[in-house]
């Protein structure tokens, strides 16, 4: 190696150190200053993300309002009032809420009859066969009021027939068959 150094004219030499200087520089660049940039890349892509979401926060805030409520809409449409209540009393609870519901709207509530219904996939179905007796619209409200109280009922049949024959304001028997769905808890 000393001959091949020797061989060389001194410009040369000095261009071949200066050549050699710039590769290790380079070198030391990459490997001490590159992973630095990219990570001050990286913190500021993270900075603006976290600036974007802290101006959008009053927003986010009231999308998770928005989702919390839909929440609860949806627990009440499955469940209604009955969530949180054994399924013992449930039973008793739908009986009690039918009866009020009668007396709002002058419809006699005739019988309820509770009885178990079919496993439906994870849920449990309780059948109420209940018969009523009055006017056409009295029940059409009772019907109403049912849906939009109990929140957790399905009417699977339903049917009327007239119970006199007065023609200005007829008293109807309707039998309705309403069906509860709670999740199985065994």
């Amino acid at each position: 190696m000393n001959a091949l150094l020797e061989k060389l004219d001194p410009r040369e030499f000095r261009m071949l150190l200066l050549g050699a200087g710039l590769v290790i520089t380079a070198l030391a660049v990459t490997v001490t200053l590159l992973p630095g940039v990219k990570s001050y890349r990286a913190v500021a892509q993270q900075v603006s993300v976290l600036e974007e979401a802290k101006d959008n926060a009053p927003n986010l805030e009231q999308h998770l309002q928005e989702r919390h409520a839909q929440i609860e809409d949806l627990k009440f449409r499955l469940h209604g009032d009955i969530s949180n209540l054994p399924f013992k009393q449930i039973e008793s609870y739908v009986i009690g809420r039918l009866q009020k519901i009668s007396w709002r709207n002058q419809v006699e509530l005739v019988s309820v009859k509770p009885q178990d219904g079919q496993q439906v996939r994870i849920f449990r179905e309780t059948l109420f066969n209940i018969e009523l007796i009055g006017e056409y619209q009295d029940i059409y409200r009772w019907l109403w009021d049912a849906k939009n109280e109990l929140g957790f009922v399905v009417v699977k049949e339903y049917s009327m027939s007239r119970r006199d024959t007065i023609d200005d304001h007829p008293r109807l028997l309707a039998e309705v068959s309403l069906a509860s769905y709670r999740a199985d808890e065994s």
